[in-house]
């Protein structure tokens, strides 16, 4: 590199106090970044997120693409990065020949870029936030200081840009993200038949910096289930925090739920918590099992298969059950709930063996007329054993012509159109329904299932 060329690159950052104002404001747009610019896809975006996601998730453009709004977010956060990098470089240059010049292209670019992917966020159902705010005031910043860096008056042009800027400001506001009272609907059940639910509510997982943190979640899910009263709720993935929110979030609901053992920390000590409305039901038995060779303990499922290799499940997996007493129809109601195992696909199968065995050792204490009903995440499709195994002895609520994907990982992963979260029972279901309503953000990173049953 020249001693010209070195002393031009110097005088084009440090010449004067302004020079390195306007220098240290390129970087200062990467701040604003790191907070949430937008809300789009149903969580907070940000820089932060955004690697989070990958580093997490992984990088699925289908699920990307899914959800323009969040599509054209994330284009934001990469347009003001790759632009103003742009800009940098055009600034190191700003003492030769047409630099004011290459300086205002590469700005105007960057801010056209930016105003270009928001509003077309915004378009398709994003609210701004603070971060989206702040880098348009740097944006007005940065128009500034160049013309005073370079001692240009301001033209027309320049005014316009000016004028754009704050009109974008103004209009941030106006579309700024604001908590909606959402209402949640689902289809009323028949006189004296039940309204079921399976959530899987991912209770320890979750982060502020997305919108999707546990507590906030809590809330949201009693907001949900007072909104549509089901009769049942099974949840997977609940723990006691999650269920001491809900003694008092979910008020119309008595619930039980015991810890499967095995976890490291309290915020993971999974439970399949149920909750049945205690104005129509009173119980009568609740306990929990065990899916292992050891049911009664806690404890973990191991076997060794036909090649003489041992394997366990992934983690201590249980079955919870209540039986209660139907004060409408004067009947007898059992229902299970569960969670079956992710990582080994024996286990599974081990398992819904012995939630079958345990369910005709309950129909056999309370009578073959006792009604069954049977939820969980079954981390599995329609296609595999476990879920066969079940299906040969009690009916699935599923209805084929509306089944999608219950499992969505905070929507940065598609997962096509199988269902993973189950209702089963010994009547026979309808109106089932997929809860992915988001318009109040994520409840979990599956959706919930509901399906009323007649029996």
């Amino acid at each position: 590199m020249s001693k010209q060329l070195k002393n031009d690159i110097k005088n084009s950052i440090i010449k004067t106090p302004w020079h390195i104002i306007r220098f240290l404001s390129f970087f200062s747009v990467l701040l604003p970044l790191c907070l949430p610019v937008l809300w789009a896809g149903h969580k907070n975006v940000s820089l932060i997120t955004f690697i989070a996601s990958i580093v997490n998730h992984g990088f699925d453009i289908k699920a990307i693409c899914a959800d323009k709004s969040y599509l054209f977010a994330i284009c934001t956060v990469i347009s003001v990065i790759i632009f103003s990098i742009v800009e940098i470089i055009c600034s190191l240059f700003t003492q030769m020949k047409n630099g004011y010049k290459r300086n205002i292209t590469a700005f105007s670019i960057n801010f056209f870029a930016l105003a270009l992917t928001a509003f077309l966020s915004i378009g398709f159902g994003a609210k701004a936030k603070i971060g989206l705010i702040i880098i348009f005031l740097i944006y007005l910043v940065k128009l500034i200081l160049h013309n005073k860096v370079d001692k240009k008056e301001i033209k027309p042009y320049q005014g316009l840009l000016f004028v754009l800027i704050i009109a974008s400001i103004i209009a941030s506001l106006c579309f700024s993200y604001h908590t909606q009272d959402v209402k949640y609907t689902a289809p009323k059940s028949k006189e004296n038949d039940l309204s079921v639910v399976t959530f899987n509510v991912a209770a320890a997982f979750g982060s502020k910096l997305d919108d999707t943190d546990s507590m906030t979640r809590s809330s949201r899910f009693a907001n949900y289930m007072n909104d549509i009263k089901p009769d049942l709720i099974g949840t997977q993935e609940m723990n006691s925090y999650w269920l001491n929110n809900l003694k008092t979030g979910l008020g119309d609901y008595e619930s039980y739920g015991i810890k499967r053992g095995g976890d490291s920390e309290e915020k993971n000590s999974e439970m399949n918590a149920l909750f049945w409305n205690k104005s129509r039901f009173s119980l009568i038995e609740k306990n929990t099992f065990w899916l292992s060779e050891t049911t009664q303990k806690q404890s973990k499922y191991t076997y060794t298969d036909e090649n003489g290799n041992k394997g366990e499940a992934g983690c201590y997996r249980i079955c919870s059950f209540v039986v209660l007493f139907d004060k409408k129809t004067e009947q007898k109601l059992i229902f299970l709930n569960t969670h079956l195992d992710n990582a080994s696909e024996q286990a599974a199968n081990f398992g819904a063996k012995v939630i079958i065995d345990k369910t005709d050792e309950l129909k056999s204490k309370y009578g073959n007329k006792v009604h069954i009903v049977l939820t969980g995440d079954f981390n599995e499709t329609q296609n595999n054993t476990a879920y066969k195994l079940v299906k040969d002895k009690l009916n699935d609520c599923t209805d084929s012509s509306k089944k999608t994907a219950t499992y969505q990982e905070w929507g940065y992963r598609s997962t096509q159109n199988e269902p993973i979260d189950f209702i089963f029972t010994s009547g026979k279901g309808y109106d089932y329904t997929v809860l992915n309503n988001l318009n109040g953000g994520y409840i979990s990173d599956h959706y919930g299932v509901y399906s009323n049953i007649n029996f």
